[in-house]
């Protein structure tokens, strides 16, 4: 019998949850979910605990797996109550623990060597709380700043060889819990590396042997089965293979113990003890100077983890996280861990999630009985931790590790391009060898490099086309637009965009002098430079520019600029890319305007551009190929209207009873936009014709017509050209011919200038 879906606590009402959560049933499966959580916590907690206090600081190892008992109360009391939902499960985890041993670690090398052990440990104590109050109140900021989606902005390899390095860095540690050494296999770069026949001898080998063992077996069952109850079934199978060696092959376990292979009995020592504010006075600048990278690293270290283990979450539970509030939360719950005897850092376990997921169980209610459990343990159950073998927590750490470097260098290889594995690689071995801290800068350094390569490879020209093919969106005349058609080509027109600097400025310098030097016998007249899609300009790259410019000069070719930004507008000035003549603007606003200009430089050198009139008969008798006197019987048929500036000529969604001839003035093409807006579309002067698309298609108008230039326009209505047709047959066919033309050489245009809305 299938189990009825509980309801969501994050939407449904109170009463409703609390009526689900309290079925027996449900209950019952509440406490096995917190009975697994907690065995599988309970077996790392050791491990944390002798991360953070080693060496010196080793004799209090009990108090220091009270502080992590604390921890664990608090903060997963804090976010099952406040989590934005209910599955989440934040716990101390290996990464954060690695960090923080690093930080107990510098502070007591920066310690006098004669500092009572009591001192020692306060000081310690009081620098691993403030430094997880700082990382809890940088994550409070992150999230009431908006920032929770931070982790999206960082490229994937600079996370994945990060990740990885600190993989074995974990990995590393579960040799120091276990033999007290670091293992580095490939080189001596620390002064406490455990060079490989140290490790090899029968005494250490026993040690660290069964962790490694284990481990592997776990990463092998996790590979094969994804089932969440693997890791504590993995954890319950040991113990008993554990003491069923102890009892049927040694026979003694008061020698197995005294050997060192169960952890030390801590019953009587598990204290909760607040911080001791005094040891502030200890905390000087050498302990600050030792620490702060540490710090550093950590607040990094939390807040990528956080951010990678609530995505994960995300996908196991099927629904969204409110990352800003789990900043929030997660800041709060460790601020609060730290000032109540706690200081352990800890974060999101997807592995906990998934185990509430898995087993329909409210988690709000799974981390209440959680907490307690833990609580209990601190007060009563301190000899529980006796009965575990070292090599279990130990293993633990190994598996984590071995599971971060599996996730990001080898399974990776198969998903990855080359490049960014290479990547992965050079920061993993930069953070294993020479530590975290070199690990992130070398990381900074090849995410610039791999930023500068890959974008220096983008081509800064968006678009490139002749005035053949692109005009300006002011309609001239036919026998204009016939002449702008073949003589288009000497006007070269560059849409640039990005960003342009000196890993893309020299490559477009050579493509551009490539093209001028290409043109022969001064084909090219115009380049314009269209900065509409550009976003920035470094100021190494107007030397490329300059360069530009005096050749063009060289060749007599005008450099336009259009739609540079305003705050483009002063490089491009102080630069001498624009100049200031009388004959020609410094910049233009747009490329159209740009284009209008060009256009009429070479309309004007063709002696075509000072025609404030062209008649009706011109346009037939050139254009349509009909006599002189057919061409003049159209005047009978046509009705002459003189225009103003600001006439209607007509307006959007009006009948398309007309179409206009344009004699002479000018107008506006108006499209109505969303709410009161109005969009020029294009502009039409002498010898241009309005209106013809709605009056052949017989549809309602599609833009408004304004008058800007006073004029004269000439009208034929339908019943007109019904009437010419009948009476004047030839100049009605003229007539058909030269809208058909205007329409032909109209069409490209038209597509351009869509093409052009659409970007």
């Amino acid at each position: 019998m299938k189990h009825s879906s509980p309801p969501n606590p994050d939407k449904s009402s109170l009463s409703a949850v609390i009526r689900h959560a309290l079925q027996p049933a449900v209950l019952l499966r509440s406490l096995g979910a917190s009975a697994i959580i907690w065995l599988l916590m309970a077996s790392a907690m050791p491990s944390y605990a002798g991360l953070i206090f080693h060496g010196k600081l080793s004799g209090y190892f009990a108090a220091g797996l009270a502080i992590v008992l604390v921890s664990e109360v608090v903060v997963v009391l804090v976010t099952s109550l406040l989590s934005s939902d209910h599955a989440t499960q934040v716990v101390p985890q290996s990464p954060t623990a690695v960090i923080q041993g690093l930080i107990a670690g510098s502070v007591v090398a920066a310690l006098p060597a004669d500092l009572p052990p009591e001192e020692l440990f306060a000081t310690v104590l009081l620098v691993i709380v403030l430094s997880s109050v700082l990382a809890g109140l940088i994550l409070v900021l992150l999230g009431m700043a908006r920032a929770g989606a931070l982790i999206r902005y960082i490229p994937y390899p600079i996370v994945g060889g990060f990740m990885a390095g600190l993989g074995w860095l974990i990995f590393d540690a579960g040799f120091r819990v276990l033999v007290g050494l670091r293992l580095n296999m490939l080189v001596s770069v620390r002064q406490d590396a455990a060079p490989l026949p140290i490790l090899l001898e029968s005494g250490v080998a026993s040690r660290w042997l069964p962790a490694i063992v284990f481990a592997l077996c776990l990463l092998g069952l996790r590979a094969r089965i994804k089932s969440t109850l693997v890791m504590p079934a993995a954890i319950i199978a040991s113990l008993v293979l554990f003491y069923l060696w102890a009892y049927l092959v040694v026979g003694d376990l008061g020698k197995v113990a005294d050997e060192g292979w169960l952890l030390p009995n801590v019953s009587a020592a598990l204290n909760w003890t607040l911080p001791d504010l005094s040891a502030v006075s200890r905390i000087g600048p050498d302990v600050l100077v030792a620490s702060a990278g540490h710090v550093f690293t950590l607040i990094v270290v939390l807040t990528l983890n956080l951010f990678l283990r609530a995505s994960a979450q995300e996908i196991i539970v099927g629904r969204e996280l409110n990352l800003n509030r789990e900043c929030i939360v997660n800041g709060v719950a460790n601020v609060a861990s730290a000032v109540t005897g706690g200081g352990v850092v800890a974060y999101h376990g997807p592995i906990s999630s998934s185990l509430v997921h898995a087993m329909r169980v409210n988690g709000r209610l799974v981390g209440i009985i959680l907490a307690f459990m833990f609580l209990l343990t601190l007060l009563v159950g301190g000899a529980l931790f006796s009965i575990i073998p070292r090599f279990i927590p130990a293993g633990l750490l190994m598996y984590f590790g071995l599971q971060f470097m599996k996730e990001w260098l080898f399974d990776s290889w198969w998903k990855l391009p080359r490049q960014d594995y290479i990547i992965i690689v050079v920061i993993a071995l930069a953070t294993a060898l020479l530590g975290i801290l070199t690990g992130m800068a070398l990381g900074l350094v090849v995410a610039i490099a791999a930023f500068v390569l890959e974008y220096s490879r983008m081509d800064v020209i968006k678009q490139e086309f002749s005035g053949s093919f692109h005009r300006s969106n002011l309609d001239r005349s036919f026998a204009q637009n016939q002449l702008l058609q073949r003589e288009g080509g000497r006007i070269l027109i560059l849409r640039l965009q990005g960003y342009i600097f000196f890993g893309t400025a020299y490559r477009f310098y050579e493509h551009v002098k490539a093209r001028i030097n290409a043109a022969d016998g001064g084909e090219l007249k115009f380049i314009i430079f269209d900065f509409k899609s550009v976003r920035g300009l470094d100021v190494s790259t107007i030397v490329d520019f300059q360069k530009l410019k005096q050749l063009t000069d060289g060749k007599g070719i005008d450099l336009l600029v259009a739609s540079a930004a305003p705050r483009l507008q002063p490089l491009l000035a102080d630069g001498g890319i624009v100049e200031n003549r009388p004959d020609k603007p410094p910049l233009f606003d747009d490329l159209d305007r740009a284009m209008e200009w060009c256009e009429s430089i070479l309309l004007r050198e063709a002696s075509m551009l000072d025609e404030e009139r062209v008649t009706v008969e011109q346009q037939l008798a050139q254009h349509a190929i009909v006599g002189s006197l057919d061409a003049s019987a159209a005047r009978e048929f046509l009705e002459q209207i003189e225009t103003t500036v600001g006439d209607t000529v007509f307006k959007q969604g009006d009948d398309s009873d007309s179409l206009y001839f344009i004699e002479s003035g000018r107008v506006d093409v108006l499209l109505q936009a969303e709410g009161e807006r109005e969009v020029r579309l294009r502009s039409m002067t002498a010898g241009a014709v309005i209106g013809e698309v709605g009056f052949y298609l017989g549809v309602a108008r599609s833009a408004s017509i304004v008058v800007t230039e006073a004029g004269l326009l000439q009208r034929l209505s339908h019943e007109a050209l019904r009437d010419m047709e009948e009476r004047a047959p030839q100049t009605a066919s003229a007539i058909h011919v030269l809208i058909a033309s205007m329409l032909s050489d109209r069409l490209s245009t038209t597509n351009r200038l869509v093409q052009e809305l659409m970007d």
